[in-house]
């Protein structure tokens, strides 16, 4: 798969802005999760939303190891953009595949941002710089999927009919401009 949480960089130094956008990388992931999709067409009997979820289970399960968070002693680095950018990612991965994540791969994605936003903040406690909240990501992720348009898969339809799970940033909210 395309997006490897654990060679991933997220000590990048970048600003965040409105035109920020989730990563070339997970977009890849999410194509690849899509053909997976198509392939599994062809074999009918087989779960195909239990093989779905399962990948994506898979992904938080790696990415929640803790053996991923250090590097030959040293723990995980972020900067205040690679933050933004693993939350943002997530927020994208989730969104997209709706009803295919389950209650605790939710749980785990809520548990990587609030890692790397702890990680974020002890390296960076007086620095100040603002937190995006939730409705920051929300409108990145649809001005993405509005991008992407039709050739990028809601990969959540068509599956069970349950409500989307809340995702939880971790992040603080900020005030809205005025």
């Amino acid at each position: 798969m395309s997006f490897d949480f654990v060679t991933a960089d997220f000590v990048i130094d970048s600003t965040v802005t409105d035109a920020m956008q989730p990563s070339p990388q997970m977009e890849q992931l999410l194509g690849q999760l899509g053909v997976v999709a198509r392939e599994l067409d062809q074999w009918p009997s087989l779960s195909k939303r239990s093989i779905l979820s399962g990948l994506i289970d898979c992904l938080f399960v790696q990415m929640i190891d803790h053996r991923n968070w250090e590097n030959n002693g040293s723990k995980r680095m972020f900067s205040h953009y690679g933050v933004h950018q693993l939350v943002l990612d997530i927020h994208f991965l989730l969104r997209v595949c709706g009803s295919l994540v389950s209650k605790s791969t939710n749980n785990m994605a809520n548990r990587v941002c609030e890692k790397a936003l702890r990680s974020y903040f002890a390296a960076n406690a007086n620095k100040g710089r603002e937190m995006m909240n939730k409705s920051w990501y929300d409108a990145r992720v649809l001005t993405t999927m509005h991008r992407l348009g039709f050739s990028f898969p809601d990969f959540g339809k068509g599956f069970e009919h349950r409500s989307q799970q809340s995702f939880d940033t971790g992040a603080r909210e900020s005030p809205e401009p005025s």
